[in-house]
């Protein structure tokens, strides 16, 4: 008969030690390499609090309709005056309550310090429940260098759901081999693990080059490229920004509608990728002139999800940062890009009336206005506009 010697082996666990006899050896190393796979695979999953998060903005980010969705940028000011700064809380309120219910934002992303987001943090978390609900916020970090003290303080400001960092320092990348290159170096993959530690989403800004092709082979292996730099996770969105292009004073003028043109980021989205990421498109063109209509109108031709309205768009904004203008101005500009009334129609309607009565009145109004008794207009409406014919220019 064979003879067994008894062995003991010592298997180190993550927690504790087992000692088991040569006869269960195979299984215990087996259990111990199983709940190492675990121990690993929990290091780059999600917590609940990012989950939910991640939940938020996605449904945010993603119209079920596959309606572009819309995402203001607002920068809160930092005033010196000490009476301004009390006042700072109730104007931030009040724009919060205007977004969520007056422009109906999708998500909003927010420019500024944590102190001056806190209250429209509360109000749309106190919004929870209601109708309008909550509008998502994503905190803009203008400086790597300040991100861990920025989490600690986001993580007491309720509503806050996710943090949008500039890839490389918002430097412009023309290719997959470009961004690689940048990526080597760069300690993105440690900033987007603490963003995920805090319970909130990263979210990437790629900033492209004008004018730079991105075919859909390219965009794919971009956003397995992004995967990897966010540490194996791909991102709840990526936000794509054009660079800005630098023309002399001569050449703006005969330039203008082809930086209209370049003013969006042109990619080729195959929709495997789109399935995995929301695809979100800066627009910085300046509202009037239905300019922001024909930049939302082309990003969502491009299959973009969303569109990220940047504070670019709002005239004299960074002269002016009057909350109540901005709150009033988006509200104004969404309703309009989200109206499904036609921009550009022409129809012609005929009334056969009975009566002459109507036509003598509207012929004695006209006389009137004719007249100049109520006052000339300081100027006339665009000539090539037929209002008659039911043209229209909004934003």
């Amino acid at each position: 008969p064979q003879t067994t010697s008894l062995r003991t082996v010592q298997v180190t666990l993550p927690t504790n030690t087992m000692v088991v006899s040569s006869h269960s050896g195979v299984a215990a190393i087996s259990l111990a390499l199983l709940l190492l796979q675990n121990v690993n695979a929990l290091s780059i999953t999600e917590s609940s609090r990012a989950q939910t998060a991640r939940s938020r903005l996605s449904e945010a980010f993603r119209s079920p309709s596959k309606k572009l969705t819309l995402h203001p940028e607002i920068v809160l000011p930092e005033p010196s005056d000490p009476t301004a700064l009390l006042l700072r809380a109730s104007e931030v309120t009040k724009l919060s309550q205007v977004l969520r219910t007056r422009a109906k934002a999708n998500a909003v992303f927010v420019e500024g310090t944590v102190d001056a987001l806190a209250p429209m943090g509360k109000e749309q978390e106190d919004a929870r429940g209601n109708f309008p609900g909550p509008v998502p916020i994503v905190y803009s970090l203008t400086d790597s260098a300040t991100l861990s003290s920025s989490l600690e303080e986001l993580q007491t400001v309720d509503g806050v759901e996710g943090v949008m960092l500039s890839f490389f320092g918002g430097k412009e990348i023309d290719s997959v081999d470009a961004y690689l290159e940048e990526a080597k170096d760069s300690a993105i993959t440690d900033m987007c693990s603490a963003i995920w530690d805090a319970g909130l989403q990263p979210i990437p800004e790629l900033v492209l080059s004008p004018g730079s092709e991105w075919s859909e082979e390219d965009v794919e292996r971009l956003v397995d490229a992004v995967k990897d730099t966010c540490g194996g996770l791909d991102p709840v969105s990526i936000v794509f920004t054009n660079g800005e292009t630098a023309d002399s004073e001569e050449e703006e003028e005969s330039s203008e509608e082809e930086e209209e043109e370049d003013s969006t980021p042109a990619l080729s989205i195959p929709a495997s990728v789109s399935k995995r990421t929301a695809f979100i498109g800066s627009i910085r063109t300046n509202a009037g002139g239905g300019r922001m209509n024909l930049a939302t109108s082309q990003i969502s031709t491009d299959k973009f999800n969303g569109a990220f309205l940047r504070a670019d768009c709002v005239p004299g904004y960074r002269l002016n940062p009057d909350l109540n203008v901005v709150g009033g101005f988006w509200s104004a500009a969404m309703g309009d890009l989200k109206s499904l009334k036609s921009k550009n129609f022409s129809f012609v309607s005929k009334v056969k009336l009975e009566k002459d009565v109507p036509m003598e009145w509207y012929n004695y109004q006209k006389d009137i206005m004719d007249s100049g008794a109520l006052g000339m207009p300081s100027g006339g409406p665009d000539p090539t506009l037929n209002s008659e014919g039911g043209d229209y220019k909004g934003f």
